[in-house]
């Protein structure tokens, strides 16, 4: 539930509409823009997690993304400002629990028409385990992580894909 939110909250323009019509794949460059590149090793914070290699510009249509690696703190804050179940109405995503212990929140769908996904590697089935390092299984986290968006330094999503880390990161900048 509060996954969808913190998935992109920066990446939904200001005059984006209501949920995706259909539950398709996250637009994005068939070309294979969505690579995967590990980590560094020399960076301890991410030591065997795969992280989203971006692609070159943001989609032209998109006022939110700065680049490909950038969000705007301005768009984020109306995002925020508009309040989480606002957005929690274009995403669609269920518990995903192991062993009757909550693993994360898998992506069932979401927006997917808002250019401002195009090339965002996050895909249908990805499971949301942390989003800028904290746990998003309760609504009182979610909100938590939710309200300091706005000030954070950047937007980083931990995700389990096929059973391994994957991490999507955007910086948040004030163009």
């Amino acid at each position: 539930m509060s996954l969808g939110a913190l998935l992109a909250a920066g990446c939904a323009t200001a005059s984006s509409a209501g949920p995706a019509s259909s539950p398709s794949a996250p637009s994005g460059d068939a070309t294979g823009d969505h690579l995967i590149a590990t980590a560094a090793p020399s960076d301890p914070a991410t030591d065997g997690v795969a992280t989203s290699a971006v692609p070159a510009a943001a989609p032209a249509a998109c006022e939110a993304r700065v680049g490909a690696d950038r969000l705007r703190r301005s768009a984020i804050k109306r995002t925020v400002d508009a309040g989480l179940g606002r957005w929690l109405q274009t995403v669609s995503v269920d518990p995903l629990l192991a062993r009757g212990r909550f693993r994360g929140w898998i992506i069932r769908s979401f927006n997917s028409d808002d250019v401002c996904f195009s090339g965002v590697d996050l895909r249908e089935g990805d499971v949301v385990m942390r989003v800028n390092g904290r746990p998003v299984e309760r609504p009182e986290e979610a909100l938590e992580v939710w309200s300091k968006l706005p000030t954070s330094a950047e937007l980083v999503i931990d995700v389990l894909r096929d059973g391994q880390a994957h991490r999507v990161r955007f910086g948040i900048v004030d163009p």
